[in-house]
């Protein structure tokens, strides 16, 4: 049994002719075949050589012929089921369906004073608990909620943070890697019978790191799913225009796809590609900005159509508001939506603030329902003899008719109609005896009682056995001398 995410009934955007996504595409090609990708690893570098690619190992430069990128391409799933821990939320990743994940950052938002501080180790498991019971949140990438802990080495910070969320979160969860972390959060996932999807995230422009393609290999080899992803930004390490940043993201993201189908063909993947373009007042990304929209619907446009491969898109997740306000508000709603009506399939988005600088629980609240708005949206309108209800204004008539009191109002009306959890609908009055909450308070609210609720779906076992493998990662660790 899958979760049941968001379906789209809806036509999908797309503002790209058949002739720019083909131009696009036969300049991601051109790039790869001319220019190609930096490889750091040999080992990949052999892997890539083996299947047809022309390599120069002194400058570890990888160069692809485009008849084996296409073939590549072609060997992936259109769509492929992943196992949670807790079944109900089992996720079918492809089609018209889209699911909305948490969105990482570096550390816990004070709420009073609006400045950052280290989380604790128990603050993230605490986060992921509240998460677990968000209806909207169906999955969480590496790095999440937390970068960052106190008292956590850099060496340890993707393996207790994927420990986290496998004890704590029991919905879908991303491999990271840092240090080779990937080999015991993969043995995690596997003594849990979950299946988790690994990060193969690009250096831009045109790069890949020994992490990334380790990490590839490793979830290609045991047959979980790889999200080959880059994130440059625009006008920095991408081009600033938007077909540019286009061509080099498709150009890094495909020599991904090639080199998963080489390791294990028809393993599934999901692309991504996020580049914010570079705030030439500061150098620092604008995240929020709506050019990260306009990329990410051409980017799932042509994925969806030329392609037709599963899609994450991560644009709407972190906000350049550094409150919770009516700025990240709008930034991340409407990426969100514009996201979600374009086909993405997965969409990092929820808990994200102030960049990728922080994350908090009660943001999370709040995104949660601004996923509900976007479901409703998405489910269109449902047009048939019931939902005409042509009889049933006859039979009502003018005024005095009224609907409120009919039968078909009570079946119909929750279907039709999405209630905000924490969002104020009060009326004026009810506001002010309740003591004036904004959504905010109500959100903080909904978070408390959710930590209070959660249990655990660990057996005891379960719970020794990864237990165990953190353990032996972080004497690995010790004896490589890098704790």
């Amino acid at each position: 049994m899958a979760a049941e995410g968001i379906v789209r009934n809806l036509k999908p955007l797309e503002i790209l002719t058949e002739e720019q996504v083909e131009r696009i595409h036969r300049g991601a090609l051109d790039v790869l075949e001319v220019t190609g990708v930096k490889v750091e690893s040999e080992k990949a570098r052999k892997i890539y050589e083996k299947g047809g690619c022309i390599v120069d190992h002194d400058d570890e430069r990888v160069r692809f012929p485009p008849g084996l990128v296409e073939q590549s391409i072609r060997q992936c799933p259109t769509s492929f089921h992943m196992k949670a821990l807790d079944r109900k939320n089992d996720l079918i990743l492809g089609g018209t369906t889209t699911y909305f994940a948490l969105f990482p950052g570096l550390r816990i938002a004070d709420l009073d004073t609006w400045e950052v501080r280290q989380p604790t180790v128990q603050e993230n498991h605490d986060a992921n608990k509240i998460a677990d019971g968000l209806e909207n949140i169906l999955a969480s990438p590496s790095y999440t909620p937390y970068t960052d802990m106190v008292d956590v080495p850099p060496a340890m910070l993707l393996p207790v943070s994927t420990w986290s969320r496998l004890k704590y979160f029991s919905k879908i969860s991303r491999v990271g890697t840092t240090m080779s972390s990937h080999i015991f959060e993969i043995q995690m996932a596997q003594a849990l019978g979950v299946d988790i999807y690994g990060a193969m995230e690009a250096p831009p422009p045109l790069s890949w790191n020994e992490d990334a393609t380790d990490c590839a290999i490793a979830c290609a080899e045991a047959g979980f799913p790889v999200e080959p992803g880059t994130g440059g930004s625009m006008g920095a390490t991408h081009p600033a225009t938007l077909a540019g940043a286009l061509v080099i993201g498709m150009a890094e993201v495909m020599s991904g796809v090639v080199l998963v189908q080489l390791v294990n063909p028809g393993n599934p993947v999901i692309v991504n590609c996020f580049p914010p373009p570079i705030n030439m007042r500061s150098g620092h990304p604008a995240f929020g900005s709506i050019s990260i929209s306009l990329f990410q619907v051409a980017w799932n446009q042509i994925w969806r159509t030329r392609y037709g491969i599963p899609i994450m898109n991560g644009g709407s997740g972190p906000s350049s508001a550094k409150k919770i306000d009516f700025q990240v508000g709008y930034e991340k709603s409407v990426g969100a939506m514009l996201s979600a009506m374009s086909g993405a399939n997965m969409i990092n988005h929820c808990g994200g603030l102030m960049g990728e600088l922080s994350y908090h629980p009660a943001l999370s609240v709040l995104d949660n329902d601004a996923v509900g708005n976007i479901k409703r949206f998405l489910e269109g309108v449902k047009v048939n003899e019931d939902t005409l209800a042509i009889d049933l204004i006859n039979d009502t008539g003018p005024i005095p008719g009224f609907f409120l009191n009919k039968q078909h109002t009570r079946d119909w009306w929750q279907q039709e109609q999405f209630t905000p959890l924490v969002s104020d609908q009060s009326t004026y009055p009810e506001w002010l005896e309740k003591g004036k909450k904004s959504s905010l308070d109500l959100a903080r609210e909904r978070a408390d009682a959710l930590l209070e609720s959660w249990e655990s779906k660990l057996s005891p076992g379960q719970e020794v056995e990864i237990d165990k493998i953190l353990d032996d990662c972080r004497a690995w660790y010790k004896k490589k001398d890098l704790i």
